[in-house]
């Protein structure tokens, strides 16, 4: 689902809608999108995954992050899974925190192109 997802996320300029590969105007330039929903292969119930994206939310706060909802789903809409917008974090950060909630990747703007950055 990575690639074909379609993410939405609320940025300090706004709602935005994008996909792998695309530009997203008014972005506070880099910024990623990472979520505990379903680790791995895992599917776990509604309120275990609520409780993992918590965790994830106050570990972000933590650290300081700028963050924003966002949102990864599915082209069709059937499938979503709530989200953060983190900006002004490092990369390999990112990375590392997703790692540790059982995130194979993370979508990435780089400034240009929103890309998958994996895990």
């Amino acid at each position: 689902m990575y690639g074909s997802a379609v993410y939405e996320a609320e940025l300090p300029g706004g709602r935005v809608t994008f996909r792998v590969g695309d530009c997203v105007p008014g972005a506070p330039g880099p910024f990623a999108i990472v979520t505990a929903w379903n680790p791995g292969h895992e599917r776990p119930p509604r309120e275990v995954n609520e409780a993992r994206n918590a965790e994830l939310r106050s570990e972000i706060e933590r650290r300081g992050w700028h963050w924003g909802p966002a949102e990864g789903r599915s082209p069709d809409g059937t499938h979503q899974e709530p989200s953060f917008a983190v900006w002004g974090a490092p990369l390999d950060e990112v990375l590392a925190l997703a790692r540790e909630f059982g995130q194979a990747a993370v979508a990435w703007f780089d400034g240009e192109r929103a890309r998958l950055a994996w895990c």
